[in-house]
This record gives C-alpha cells, sequence and structure tokens, in this order.
C-alpha cells in the first residue's frame, strides 16, 4: 500500500511541475488551469488517507500546502477549504485557551494567527462567489471566532449567502446544518423574507 501510494503521489507531483512550468513559459488556458487545480485537490484527497501514517509524517502539512498552491490559482473551493482548516484549529486553540491547563502566550499568538487566515481565506472565496464561505464566515462572526461576536453582521452575511443561493425553501436545513436552529434567528429570518 505504501508504495503504491508514494508512487501515485509523485506522479501527480511529476504532472503539477509539468503544467507550472507550462505556466511560466505561455500563457494558459482556463482548462489548463482547471486541470491543474484539480490535481492539487487530488494530491490533497490522497494526503488526507495517509494522516496518521508513520512514513507520512507530515500529511497534513501536504494537504494545507496543495490547497495553497489551488488557491495561488484564485480557486474559490481551494480559499474555502483553507479557511474550513484554519478555522477549525483556530477554535481547537480557543477551546485549549478556555479549558487553562494550555494557556501560553504562545498559543494566543497562534490562535490569532490562525483565525486571521482563516478569515483572510473565506473572504477571497467570498469575493469568488462561493456561497459556503459566506455562511462560514458569517457564522464565525455569530459565535465570535477570530472576531468580536456581532450577530448580526454575521446573521446578515448568512441570509446574503441564502439569498444569492436561491434557497429560502432550504433555510431550516441550511441552520440546523451550521447549528444556528435557535427561534430568535428563525423568526428573524423570516422577518427579512417578508422584507423582499
Amino acid at each position: 500500500m505504501f508504495h503504491l501510494s508514494c508512487w501515485k503521489i509523485k506522479r501527480l507531483t511529476k504532472k503539477i511541475k509539468l503544467l507550472q512550468l507550462n505556466r511560466i513559459h505561455n500563457q494558459p488556458s482556463d482548462q489548463i488551469l482547471k486541470k491543474e487545480i484539480a490535481y492539487y485537490f487530488e494530491l490533497a484527497a490522497r494526503y488526507k488517507k495517509l494522516i496518521g501514517k508513520k512514513y507520512a509524517p507530515f500529511a497534513e502539512v501536504m494537504i494545507v500546502e496543495a490547497y495553497k498552491a489551488a488557491a495561488n490559482l484564485n480557486d474559490a473551493a481551494a480559499h474555502y477549504q483553507l479557511g474550513l482548516l484554519f478555522l477549525n484549529e483556530g477554535k481547537f486553540r480557543l477551546h485549549l485557551k478556555e479549558e487553562g491547563v494550555f494557556n501560553s502566550e504562545e498559543n494566543q499568538k497562534r490562535e490569532t494567527a490562525v483565525f486571521e487566515q482563516a478569515h483572510a481565506h473565506l473572504y477571497a472565496a467570498e469575493k469568488l462567489s462561493h456561497v459556503e464561505a459566506k455562511r462560514l464566515r458569517g457564522l464565525a462572526i455569530i459565535n465570535g471566532w477570530g472576531h468580536i461576536a456581532d450577530k448580526n453582521a454575521g446573521f446578515e452575511l448568512v441570509v446574503e449567502s441564502i439569498e444569492q443561493e436561491g434557497s429560502w425553501d432550504r433555510v431550516p436545513q441550511i441552520f440546523a446544518n451550521m447549528g444556528l436552529n435557535k427561534p430568535e434567528f428563525f423568526s428573524a429570518i423570516m422577518q427579512r423574507r417578508k422584507s423582499f
């Protein structure tokens, strides 16, 4: 299994290098850029399977690097994945701080940096019209992950994402998936919907 995984990763890396060289020397078409982005996502998927294996100790780092390379090509999904990864790490570090056992200055610095990266990537994905990124950024603002908690501003982002997607019929499902299935949010969204 190890040899097959390494062979597939090397093969993907070789294809990516060729596409990168082509991009440096020529003006690539959109189709070639999409192909390169797809290779980065495939590489990230291969490394996800290797998390926890002793022969791939840096699999999580390679996942982030693969998404960063795809994000450098202005891919909204890659920015969203990076934002999600950094947001999860930031929430973990926030939990460590709240427990008090691992409350160190270094943890606080890392938490701040990770939340800033998460919001930057989610904002970049939002600018590239990624609906879920706008929703996740709204959820982060509502809960105060990386920003001062502001329910109104976060709720506006969530509502804008629903409006952008045109999925008013799926509002209960969307709110349940986000963990916002509270009566105050439902009443606010129904008022908002009546105003449209």
